[in-house]
């Protein structure tokens, strides 16, 4: 089988699983807003994505190092010295920031900060070992791990909530989530095999200077993403209330979390690929995986950002409590998901930098994104309104990716022919168009969101069949389920 089938084979294992997992976020976050006050799901939220920019902030640079040597190291050792030298940095990590959250949480007598040491204790490992999984091949333990985390943040909020009767506390979403990574992460030690591996005696002083090397420039590009991913929700917090913002940010996860899970499950298939092309015969290798790659991912991101769009006020009133105000925040799931749409394209944009080992022209163009959504976010929340934070990561990523492009053309760049990306918009515009025509049916918004979500997916996937364009992947599920 050619490294490009068996790109897109691992890609289309992980893409549905993942899209179950967004799924399963989805009607987390939904369940979340009937069961909670509008400020309690705010201050939830709040601390979740504190948690991820502490992630990225602090362990994000060893996580990046880890993914890139893991593969060349367990050849090596089987991993050991790899591991070790992870484990005692990450034992570290948590040591500081246990410290840190005990001394705030006394001084302040909020015991939110408790909640948040130990959700990023088990949100931590479980990234860090999960994206280990990837590169060793473990598709299925990764797949299996990430929809029993999604899964049990969804029933422990559920039973917590409802044995607690206390709609006013974040702490059982709090729990949930710690629960729910902490198991998955579990689940991975295991997989990996790591306690018969991980011993102080194996850490690895030559290896942490790699890590440190590789990682570092990253931890300051990890700012950069996160102010360019975060910076407008402090911003909704700090120009209004936690009312809106449990608005702002419900509405936002929709078209976040699906669309992270339709990157990361292509991605997860694409990466690897690409980083044994790039071993095996350098850009030579690489560049055609990384084009395939990009069209793979746009051949689904494309037609999402339409549908997404087109259903965005049915969608918000079918899982939010209407009642409580949060179909205001309908447009945030448009903003999110074209916003979301660039953030990939440079993502694998960036890959050229990544293969290469040049991290800091990352660092120094997501800085640059990041200052330009600052000023953005500042002047469309200011004269938008709260809608305006998401319009505001629309325009910071697309400044983000014609930065990176421009400046990574010197190296290379992936491409995709102007046919192929013009069947690919306009077969996602019919798509589009065809689910709002659905939207403004004379019937209630379930039935209207069932209605749209069905035509839109059909004519998305008539259309792009007729064009030529999808039929390649067409033949290849054809034929196998004819062999079966």
């Amino acid at each position: 089988m050619s490294s490009k089938n068996t790109m897109t084979r691992d890609a289309m294992l992980f893409l549905p699983a993942k899209i179950v997992e967004g799924l399963l976020i989805i009607a987390c976050s939904s369940l979340y807003t009937h069961i909670f006050y509008t400020d309690t799901v705010g201050t939830f939220n709040f601390v979740n994505f504190n948690v991820q920019i502490a992630y990225l902030v602090l362990a994000g640079w060893m996580a990046n190092a880890a993914t890139r040597y893991v593969g060349e190291e367990y050849r090596t050792d089987q991993g050991r010295g790899l591991f070790s030298t992870v484990a005692t940095v990450y034992l570290l990590i948590c040591a500081v920031v246990a410290g840190v959250c005990c001394v705030t949480a006394a001084v302040t007598r909020n015991p939110l900060y408790l909640g948040f040491a130990v959700m990023f204790f088990s949100y931590t490992i479980f990234q860090i070992l999960n994206s280990a999984l990837i590169q060793l091949g473990r598709m299925k333990a990764s797949i299996f791990l990430s929809l029993t985390s999604a899964v049990l943040k969804l029933a422990v909020a559920y039973g917590l909530v409802y044995g607690m009767r206390n709609p006013a506390s974040p702490f059982p979403a709090i729990l949930a989530n710690t629960v729910a990574d902490g198991v998955a992460g579990i689940g991975a030690v295991l997989a990996l095999s790591l306690p018969t591996v991980v011993r102080l005696q194996y850490f690895s002083k030559p290896l942490l200077k790699k890590f440190f090397k590789y990682g570092l420039p990253l931890m300051g590009m990890s700012i950069s993403v996160a102010l360019l991913n975060q910076i407008d929700k402090y911003f909704v917090v700090g120009f209004f209330d936690m009312d809106v913002y449990g608005i702002y940010s419900s509405n936002n996860s929709i078209a976040s979390g699906l669309f992270t899970m339709i990157s990361v499950g292509i991605m997860r298939g694409v990466y690897p690929a690409v980083l044994r092309g790039w071993h095996d015969g350098g850009r030579a290798e690489a560049k055609p995986l990384l084009d395939a790659g990009v069209r793979l991912y746009l051949l689904i991101a494309v037609p999402a950002v339409c549908g997404l769009a087109a259903v965005s006020l049915p969608m918000s009133r079918v899982l939010f409590d209407v009642t409580k105000g949060y179909d205001a925040g309908a447009p945030v799931i448009a903003y999110t998901a074209l916003a979301m749409l660039f953030m990939g394209l440079a993502e694998y944009a960036n890959k050229a930098y990544e293969l290469e080992q040049s991290t800091v022209h990352v660092l120094q163009n997501s800085a640059a994104a990041a200052v330009i959504k600052v000023a953005s976010s500042v002047i469309l929340l200011k004269t938008v309104g709260f809608t305006g934070g998401a319009m505001g990561s629309v325009v910071a990523f697309a400044a983000y990716f014609i930065i990176t492009a421009v400046r990574v053309r010197r190296r290379f760049l992936f491409h995709v022919p102007m046919a192929r990306l013009t069947r690919i918009i306009g077969c996602a515009l019919l798509c589009g168009a065809s689910a709002y025509a659905c939207t403004l049916l004379p019937v209630g918004n379930l039935v209207r969101l069932v209605c749209a979500v069905a035509v839109g997916g059909l004519v998305y996937a008539v259309t792009i069949v007729v064009s030529g364009e999808a039929r390649p992947e067409f033949d290849a599920i054809r034929q196998k389920v004819f062999k079966r």
